[in-house]
């Protein structure tokens, strides 16, 4: 009786990592389809084939699950992005291997992108959600920045380039391709962008 009573609650597959992992796979898909204020518990307990409990189990709130979300793309998608685009040595490696490292990912699992698309509109129409969306777009406008004031110090780029202008122009296009990823291209067609626009900013597309 004590054993039954300790695990009480504890739904069918609610222990470990991989559940937890799945809920916010299934998550991140209802979140986009629906948008934040449609999304329930109950919609993505029944997509994940768990009980209402189960996602409760990891997640106290909507808010909570949310939150976790963020973290994943930041730390999935924009962290590791980042990480591999540092290890070039030009403005156009940094560009190309953050887009290829993103392109690596969406292979994986096209729900970042959709998730990362939505959420910004989610983050506008949600004053609660606004702190998190604007935090995982100033991460990619940072790793622009300090990408475009690096080439400026080692001669790549003219020592009088609008840095701000610039670095909005390649995040707006950036944020372009998210929402060509989730929700208008097929990943092949994504990696064909891709691509092309890393020969577009080495100079070699034309």
């Amino acid at each position: 009786m004590v054993a039954d009573k300790r695990r009480r609650g504890r739904p069918p597959r609610s222990a470990g990592a991989d559940t937890r992992q799945e809920i916010l796979r299934v998550a991140r898909q209802v979140f986009s389809e629906l948008g934040y204020e449609r999304t329930t518990f109950q919609e993505i307990a029944t997509r994940a084939g768990l009980t209402r409990p189960a996602v409760n189990h990891y997640f106290r709130d909507k808010a909570a699950l949310y939150r976790a979300l963020f973290e994943s793309v930041q730390e999935g998608v924009v962290g590791a992005s980042v990480e591999q685009a540092v290890a070039q040595q030009t403005l156009p490696g940094r560009l190309s291997a953050f887009l290829e490292a993103a392109v690596q990912i969406d292979s994986r699992d096209r729900s970042f992108a959709r998730f990362m698309a939505a959420s910004v509109l989610d983050g506008y129409r949600h004053e609660g959600l606004r702190d998190s969306t604007l935090e995982q777009i100033e991460q990619v406008r940072e790793f622009v920045r300090l990408a475009l004031r690096s080439a400026v110090e080692a001669g790549e780029v003219r020592a009088e380039v609008d840095i701000p202008a610039v670095t909005e122009m390649i995040v707006a296009v950036l944020w372009g391709m998210t929402l060509y990823a989730g929700f208008v291209g097929t990943h092949e067609q994504l990696e064909e962008v891709v691509d092309q626009f890393s020969r577009l900013i080495s100079g070699t597309l034309w």
